[in-house]
């Protein structure tokens, strides 16, 4: 998945890379503590649950992981090095590593938040975010959604220690914030996965006769529980090859008119690229079948710059007051979060709805 790589985190060109040291931080993470094969579902679902002693013994296993994540994390540059040549089959266990990490780390913030060490849990959820940014980086739409993720679940961390702090820790914790790395957005993933290059489209032209391209459609990841649908495209292109490549080169085009329209609000994104996939998708099994859908990305971006602008607001409110809000309007209309009283804490809340429920932050 990598490159070779140098000393101390370091690339052959000699500059410091991230993606070097959150590698190291995992394979110190597994040498020293007993994680499952997929250990992030278990360190995830911790995130959740109420303390135990089996967390606190995690996380001192992990101080050595950890150690080498903060490092990782306080890098500007992170290059993944993903192999490319592979196309769908590029190996993507770094995600793995990253989530793991992450959760543990956030895991350590809570204990240090039930502690009183403000400083520490501070340290920890900056740099699970910046893992994130990082993680993001990587050129595909997936890591992108999962860095989406990863930061929705250290907003709920956040949001049981943000109470706890005094202005001047919560200025701290703004200071780390504002100095994040910057995180692929979706519509840079789009270009940098299905327009820089085309997986499918690589995959096409090894193929000298139907058959064989149907076996290749047929075993890509996509395609893994139905590989029937591959006859599927065939038929809808022609039947031959370079039917299947005139698809292809189909799609592209109808990626190159939606790449520029990820700006637009989320609602008439959908409605307007419903119609259109539709009448692309009609002819075209390649534009059915592997095109993602565009309209959950685009929510999906618009629920992540929410979330982020309201834990930025509520970190602000907790240091000057409720006018801070004027600073951070909503991004999904313009307007200044909504401020709920509850009890000794508060509740920012959007308009912008997820499953029929506004989001919200709160701060107990």
């Amino acid at each position: 998945m990598l490159a070779q790589k140098g000393e101390s985190g370091k690339s052959n060109n000699g500059e410091l890379n991230a993606a070097i040291k959150y590698l190291r931080a995992d394979a110190a993470l597994r040498q020293s503590c007993p994680l499952p094969q997929e250990g992030w579902t278990k360190a995830e679902e911790s995130i959740r649950q109420p303390l135990s002693k089996e967390d606190d013994q995690l996380v001192a296993c992990a101080a050595e992981a950890l150690t080498e994540f903060e490092h990782g994390a306080s890098i500007p540059r992170c290059d993944w090095q993903v192999s490319v040549e592979d196309g769908p089959f590029a190996n993507t266990a770094h995600r793995g590593a990253v989530r793991e990490l992450v959760a543990t780390a956030a895991l350590r913030a809570r204990l240090r938040f039930r502690d009183g060490d403000m400083p520490g849990a501070i340290a920890d959820l900056v740099a699970g975010l910046s893992a994130s940014h990082h993680l993001s980086q990587d050129g595909s739409i997936a890591s992108v959604l999962f860095s989406f993720r990863i930061e929705d679940e250290i907003s709920e961390v956040l949001s049981q220690g943000l109470g706890q702090m005094t202005p001047l820790e919560a200025h701290s914790l703004q200071m780390g914030l504002s100095n994040l790395p910057k995180g692929y957005s979706v519509h840079e993933a789009f270009e940098s996965e299905k327009l820089a290059r085309n997986d499918i489209r690589d995959l096409a032209v090894r193929a000298h006769s139907p058959d064989e391209l149907k076996k290749l459609l047929a075993d890509l990841p996509a395609l893994k529980d139905e590989p029937q649908i591959a006859s599927q495209i065939l038929a809808s292109c022609g039947g031959s090859v370079p039917g299947v490549l005139s698809c292809i080169d189909s799609q592209t085009t109808f990626y190159r008119r939606w790449s520029s329209r990820f700006e637009l609000p989320p609602e008439q994104f959908e409605k307007e690229f419903k119609a259109d996939f539709s009448a692309a998708g009609s002819q075209n099994g390649v534009v059915a079948f592997f095109t993602p859908s565009l309209p959950r990305l685009r929510w999906a971006e618009a629920y992540a710059d929410t979330r982020r602008v309201l834990v930025l607001a509520a970190v602000a409110v907790k240091q000057q007051g409720v006018q801070a809000l004027a600073q951070f309007p909503d991004p999904y209309d313009g307007q200044p979060f909504q401020y709920l009283q509850v009890g000794n804490g508060f509740q920012l809340q959007s308009t912008l709805k997820q499953n029929g429920k506004a989001l919200a932050f709160s701060v107990p």
